[in-house]
């Protein structure tokens, strides 16, 4: 007897009384009518050669003409069967194994206990209880239902690939598959969330990736005790990763077939959650973050200085506000070339304000872009740019170079690739803009005093946070040059890349 999780009941044995396993699943899965039933769980009796069945389907897994030519070749096949073993005994896996070479579909197999019965039925197949048998059979007709395949949202490039993950697992697995012919992968499934039965799958090449961080990624998979995964992939990162409170990202995520079969074959593991198009790369750095599929998509050269435009704008996005800021407490300490910098101190609002104000009413604005509808959308973008760009400025809410700058900041912000950690990094530069301005008013303290420590604690922060046990400021902290920091700032061809970063310990592995 294994405890429930639905009603909190012991969950039975399956009885070769079938009245009673129709009694109880009937009970447990709310079959019927009326108020406390479900309406969208099947339940289907019939009689093979006088043998009598239940099964049980979740509607809307299945096309109902396929269901109707399994069935009707499930009855010849038991009626053959039957006849076959006419005055004598038989077991279920005597049937399963008839059915499994007779039956013109693709999975048949026993389901031994209660719990796994309940799981499958919640998951989509055809499970069918039958008198006089201790055993369930297990017909997988599960047709998931799925949008087509589209090119990433995110994630987009100008020549490359278009295909892009979705919401269906199985489909997901299939496009890396396409990808990586090879032997070695391995795809582990697993449930995730007492009640959202969710399914996950552990995606690696064996051989590749690194013994100890397999297991060290499964075993917090396996830990996990929730009643569900309601949010997906992030769900699964803040339950496995110990994220508490830091905001940069210690996993990957990506909507690119072809960017997880080039992780796996550096030696990264990959977490593929149903229900979601964001695939999980773990572990990650802070520069594997900056890197795109243009990147690759482009000639070496190129890519090369697309990847220094990418850090350099990552940079600038964490320091221009707080470096505007500490520049004008000391105008006079500025060049002539530099005299952009300056900004006008008679508006009502100090400059540190407005540059809070910049910064939250742009967030706004790019919030109700996202939600509002497509219809509408571009009727809110024109609204806010004349509020933003004429109104504020002659209202003396926000000065045109506060504007200008903050403009600057949100493009740099998100030419990253990666949205978490353009997100991340706008929670930095707000640290460093307070503790610029908290600096210049405690008496005797230099205004630069306060930017210095910001950035400093920053890399600090920085330098000891880890990825599953990776250094997220790796090669650069710890510093390694050859296989660390050249691959990072040259995109190099592909015929000088022979294997995955250091710090993963890959096996050697050309890749392309």
């Amino acid at each position: 007897m294994t405890k429930g999780t639905s009603i909190g009941e012991p969950i039975p044995a399956i009885d070769a009384d079938l009245q009673k396993n129709v009694s109880y699943l009937n009970r447990l899965l709310g079959v019927g009518q009326g108020p406390g039933h479900s309406w969208d769980i099947m339940a289907k009796p019939f009689t093979f050669g006088g043998l009598q069945m239940m099964s049980y389907v979740l509607n809307g897994y299945f096309l109902t003409m396929n269901v109707v030519l399994v069935l009707d070749d499930v009855e010849k096949q038991i009626q053959a069967f039957l006849t076959a073993h006419e005055g004598r005994s038989y077991t279920l896996q005597e049937l399963v194994n008839h059915l499994n070479t007779r039956i013109n579909f693709v999975q048949v197999q026993p389901v031994t206990t209660m719990q796994d019965a309940v799981r499958f039925i919640l998951s989509g197949p055809l499970v069918t209880f039958i008198e006089g048998l201790d055993q369930a059979l297990l017909i997988d007709t599960r047709i998931y239902p799925m949008r087509s395949i589209s090119e990433p949202e995110v994630e987009r490039v100008i020549r490359g690939p278009r295909d892009g993950f979705v919401e269906t697992m199985l489909m997901n697995v299939a496009l890396v598959r396409r990808r990586l012919r090879d032997p070695a992968m391995r795809t582990e499934l697993m449930q995730i969330g007492n009640r959202s039965k969710t399914d996950v799958t552990l995606m690696y090449l064996e051989g590749v990736a690194e013994p100890g961080l397999i297991n060290e990624i499964r075993q917090r998979l396996q830990s996990i005790r929730v009643d569900a995964i309601s949010m997906a992939e992030q769900s699964v990162t803040d339950l496995i990763g110990d994220v508490k409170w830091n905001p940069y990202p210690i996993v990957r995520y990506t909507e690119r077939p072809d960017i997880v079969s080039r992780a796996l074959l550096e030696g990264h593991v990959v977490i593929v959650v149903d229900t979601t198009p964001e695939v999980i790369i773990a572990p990650i750095t802070l520069f594997q973050l900056m890197q795109s599929a243009v990147e690759y998509h482009s000639y070496p050269l190129v890519g090369t200085y697309m990847r220094w435009v990418v850090i350099v704008s990552s940079l600038l996005s964490v320091f221009l506000p707080g470096l505007f800021l500490l520049i004008n407490f000391h105008p006079n300490a500025l060049p002539k070339e530099l005299s952009f910098f300056r900004a006008d101190f008679t508006d009502p609002m100090p400059l540190w304000l407005e540059l809070v104000v910049a910064e939250i009413s742009l967030d706004v604005l790019r919030l109700a872009v996202v939600n509002t509808p497509l219809t509408l959308a571009s009727m809110v973008s024109i609204v806010s740019a004349i509020i933003f760009g004429q109104f504020a400025t002659k209202a003396h809410l926000l000065q045109p170079e506060v504007l200008l700058y903050m403009a600057f900041v949100l493009v740099m912000q998100f030419a990253q690739p990666s949205y978490e950690l353009a997100t991340a990094h706008q929670m930095s530069r707000l640290w460093i803009l307070a503790c610029t301005q908290i600096a210049f008013i405690v008496p005797g303290v230099p205004a630069w005093v306060g930017f210095i420590f910001a950035s400093a604690v920053w890399i600090v922060f920085l330098a000891t946070r880890r990825s599953f046990g990776i250094p997220y400021l790796w090669p650069l902290v710890p510093f390694r040059w050859r296989g660390g920091m050249s691959d990072i700032l040259f995109r190099k061809p592909a015929a000088e890349k022979t294997e995955g970063p250091k710090i993963l310990h890959p096996h050697f592995r050309r890749r392309g």
